[in-house]
């Protein structure tokens, strides 16, 4: 790693970052020469008009998606040089991530949903079924950890949907629009929990978002333009 990412404050850093799809004529740069560091604890807020790589740059961080060139460095571990199932361990042992689309599993209720993680991981004990309804009750959901996902309104689903991603204690969470199916009121709302629970748990959020005063209650703002980022000065 360049000595320069070396910081032991560092959770995530990223250099010279590019991504492109298709070829010869077809060929189409969404990122461009990405840097970026991100420190442990930090809440950063990625922001951008729609189309302008926003979703796609935080694939890459999160290991979901590979850069076409460039180093992306998570917990130290430089994800190009680890194969599906390596980065696949990493997010499982230290990665949450909260969705627009909630991304809850129909067929299970709310508790079962928030002890998923847990359950993929091995983890079967009375301590994950405890963790689980605690983290639940501590957002509101008490009343209702039996319930389906159709039986929950769009803020109480998403809940649920943090209630999952703080449940392994992760030390990155990773938020894509999570206000984005939600009316004004119940969206400021998550967002206050979604604050509270980064700072119960020291985890670094980094939030794609278009609201600027959501991006606002970051410590650190970086705004993407035709693929290529910018740190905005607050």
């Amino acid at each position: 790693m360049p000595k320069h990412l070396q910081s032991q404050d560092n959770i995530l850093s990223v250099e010279h970052i590019t991504k492109t799809v298709g070829e010869n004529e077809s060929k189409l740069t969404i990122l461009t020469d990405i840097n970026m560091n991100v420190k442990y604890s930090q809440t950063v807020a990625l922001i951008g008009e729609s189309g302008s790589g926003k979703s796609t740059l935080l694939g890459i961080l999160a290991g979901l998606d590979n850069a076409s060139s460039g180093d992306a460095y998570l917990l130290g571990k430089n994800l190009s040089n680890l194969n599906e199932d390596q980065r696949a361990e990493l997010r499982s042992d230290a990665v949450g991530f909260v969705f627009q689309s909630f991304m809850l599993v129909p067929t299970l209720t709310a508790l079962e949903n928030v002890q998923l993680p847990a359950l993929l991981r091995g983890e079967q004990d009375i301590t994950t079924r405890r963790d689980a309804k605690d983290l639940l009750t501590k957002l509101g959901l008490g009343q209702r950890l039996n319930h389906l996902p159709s039986q929950l309104s769009g803020g109480e689903q998403q809940r649920v949907a943090l209630a999952r991603a703080f449940s392994g204690r992760p030390k990155i969470l990773f938020a894509d629009e999570p206000t984005g199916n939600l009316d004004r009121k119940t969206g400021d709302y998550i967002i206050d929990l979604l604050f509270s629970l980064n700072q119960d748990y020291a985890t670094t959020l980094v939030l794609v978002t278009h609201d600027l005063g959501l991006a606002a209650r970051c410590e650190k703002q970086y705004q993407l333009i035709d693929g290529q980022l910018h740190a905005v000065t607050v």
